[in-house]
């Protein structure tokens, strides 16, 4: 099982960075979860987590996981 670390912090609302471990290339639901708690916790905001600082991955893979993960989730 291949495991990578990323950080992200910043963004809208400037929040302290958070560092997720990554396994098999997957964000799981549950990471999904708390990432988007502590980019924006606010209920009916539109930030769009826009502007954050991300370390250990390329963009676009990371935006494609959340992508994944956001329609995994949803279909349920």
């Amino acid at each position: 099982m291949k495991t990578q670390k990323i950080t992200l912090s910043g963004g809208f609302h400037n929040v302290r960075r958070i560092d997720l471990r990554i396994k098999n290339g997957e964000l799981s639901e549950g990471q999904y979860k708390r990432l988007g708690k502590h980019m924006c916790g606010i209920k009916k905001c539109i930030c769009g987590w826009r502007g954050y600082e991300l370390e250990g991955i390329n963009r676009t893979v990371f935006y494609e996981m959340l992508v994944e993960v956001g329609y995994k989730s949803f279909c349920k």
